[in-house]
């Protein structure tokens, strides 16, 4: 079976820049390593002048110019759908399996497709308190609707997104988690008393600036140790803003800014992580997390959204108000000080992630679902 798999693939595919391009480069891999499925990966790529094409093992990756039309109006209309359906469909694969927002406008091709529900843009506009995000927001949920009503087959990646897709489409809804690559599941713990690890982008919806604010309250109440940042700003205004508070706290020499990290870096962070900190204000399922509980690191993460179908309050960490901050800082505190506690609540993380979360796993559901939506 030839499957195209469009979504954002990464230059160096150990250092993917967020957690979709994660995903579909253990997910591509995955699938080609289990001999039955034939892998291609196409992928837009704005200021890209010509198609390229390269292989990486078994996986094939097609690397196509993206449009300069803004995304909303291009998904619909614009050049950059018209380039990728006619590209998609001479490479005739037997399905499709959309990970990127495109994706919303391919479930009635004539070749059967398959849509992973990754986020919902009207809501991180709004998380992230973009520039006019309620009237973008609104416009997102349109778009959005439209698109889910369109598919046939959906993979949702939470029980939090099943619950929100439900109402709003007819197609068959797949639960599958997204995969973890399986080095994480070999990091060995060397954990340095007192290292807080935060991931992903520095933004409000990763809330870092309640991070911050939580792992002062602790400094304050006597906690000893240092909070790690390993993801870049999105803006170099909140970059500032996050010096300015650091700063505020009187934190400057307890917290590290490592910017964007590739998975070696991240893999030795993680293998030195007391916690693991996660207080966003809307997540649907974190690939952080994951990648995390993998390595056996105990979190704290918020609990709103799909963060409560990851992590077990109590056993594999700690459910948080993200707004919070002492009731962040005790559970910091608790964590940094009880180390019995904290061995329990990795061992039951790496056992959750490895049933959970390993690509093999994950692979062997995707293609069941491939063989469903191809009527094999």
């Amino acid at each position: 079976m030839k499957v195209a798999i469009f979504s954002r693939y990464p230059s160096d595919p150990a250092a993917p820049r967020g957690g979709v391009e994660a995903v579909t480069v253990v997910l591509a891999r995955a699938l080609a390593e289990s001999g039955q499925l034939d892998v291609h990966v196409v992928a837009l790529e704005p200021g890209r002048r010509q198609v390229s094409v390269e292989t990486q093992g078994a996986v094939t990756i097609h690397r196509l110019p993206g449009s300069r039309w803004p995304q909303i109006a291009d998904i619909l209309v614009g050049p950059g759908r018209r380039r990728l359906i006619k590209y998609l469909m001479g490479l005739g694969p037997d399905v499709i399996h959309a990970h990127e927002t495109y994706g919303l406008n391919l479930g009635l091709l004539p070749v059967p497709c398959v849509f992973t529900v990754h986020g919902f843009d009207h809501e991180n506009l709004l998380a992230n308190s973009a520039p006019l995000s309620r009237m973008r927001s609104r416009l997102w949920k349109r778009v959005e609707r439209y698109g889910l009503a369109r598919q046939r087959h959906i993979i949702s990646i939470t029980p939090y997104v099943r619950r929100l897709i439900k109402p709003l489409t007819e197609a068959s809804i797949y639960d599958i988690d997204n995969p973890v690559d399986d080095r994480f599941f070999a990091v060995r713990r060397e954990a340095s008393d007192g290292r807080a690890l935060c991931v992903g982008w520095l933004n409000d919806r990763k809330n870092p600036l309640g991070a911050v604010a939580a792992f002062a309250l602790a400094c304050h109440r006597g906690a000893d140790g240092k909070l790690i940042f390993a993801g870049a700003a999105k803006t170099n205004q909140y970059h500032n803003r996050l010096l300015c508070c650091i700063r505020s706290h009187g934190l400057s020499g307890r917290v590290d800014l490592l910017g964007h990290v590739g998975h070696d870096q991240l893999l030795g962070e993680l293998s030195r992580a007391s916690v693991f900190l996660l207080p966003s204000r809307q997540e649907n399922s974190p690939l952080a997390i994951a990648e995390a509980m993998a390595a056996g690191v105990p979190v704290i993460a918020s609990n709103r959204c799909g963060m409560p179908y990851m992590v077990e309050h109590g056993v594999t960490g700690f459910l948080i108000d993200p707004e919070d901050s002492y009731g962040i800082s005790e559970r910091i505190i608790q964590l940094l000080t009880d180390h019995a506690l904290r061995a329990r609540m990795s061992d039951r993380a790496r056992q959750v992630a490895s049933a959970r979360w390993h690509p093999r796993a994950v692979a062997n559901k995707t293609i069941e679902v491939y063989r469903a939506a191809a009527g094999c």
